[in-house]
């Protein structure tokens, strides 16, 4: 069968909505995406329009909205008085992050590094490459504990790296991002 055929097949199989003799109602019962930011999204109509709504809109568009509890609030607060080689005093709060929907290891590095810069440090598919010279070995499905253990040897490393070539730290993530797109290319 060739490709085009193939295609044909496969929209011929495709049903349009104005073609099904059901109530279409019934599929609103399945929609359970972002619920709490879709209900507040859905009712807009005394909010004033800034650029924080345009941000969540947008957040909510790319499914990438993230809602933190009070007391992961409150612990991100306290990170801030960590000084630079104390990132293990995150542990519980890294591990918080990973537990909330939406929040994979580098979303919650991510976080972490725009509380306190100079203690943590952002880690993702190009930082990792451009570290190790490797593909990033994680995946969503990999333990908690494994993610975390990882991320704590990659910022020893990433201090050691910053030392040994007399690089800033609070910087270190943006150099790693442009140098592994530049000499490594695409991922």
């Amino acid at each position: 069968m060739s490709s085009d055929q193939s295609k044909i097949k496969k929209a011929a199989k495709l049903m349009k909505a104005s073609d099904f003799t059901g109530d279409l109602n019934t599929f609103l019962a399945f929609y359970k995406f972002q619920p709490a930011l879709t209900k507040r999204l859905d009712n807009l109509e005394n909010a004033s329009i800034d650029q924080s709504l345009i941000n969540e809109i947008v957040l909510w568009k790319v499914n990438r909205y993230v809602c933190l509890g009070d007391e992961n609030i409150e612990q991100l607060k306290e990170l801030k008085g960590l000084k630079a080689g104390e990132h293990k005093k995150g542990n519980e709060i890294l591990k918080a992050l990973l537990d909330v929907n939406g929040v994979d290891l580098p979303m919650a590095s991510t976080i972490l590094r725009f509380i306190n810069p100079k203690v943590f440090q952002i880690i993702d598919r190009h930082a990792y490459r451009a570290v190790y010279g490797k593909k990033y070995p994680l995946y969503q499905a990999t333990q908690t504990e494994r993610k975390i253990s990882l991320y704590f040897d990659y910022i020893f490393d990433l201090m050691e790296l910053c030392k040994s070539k007399g690089l800033a730290f609070t910087t270190i993530d943006r150099l790693l991002y442009i140098f592994d797109k530049k000499k490594n290319g695409k991922l």
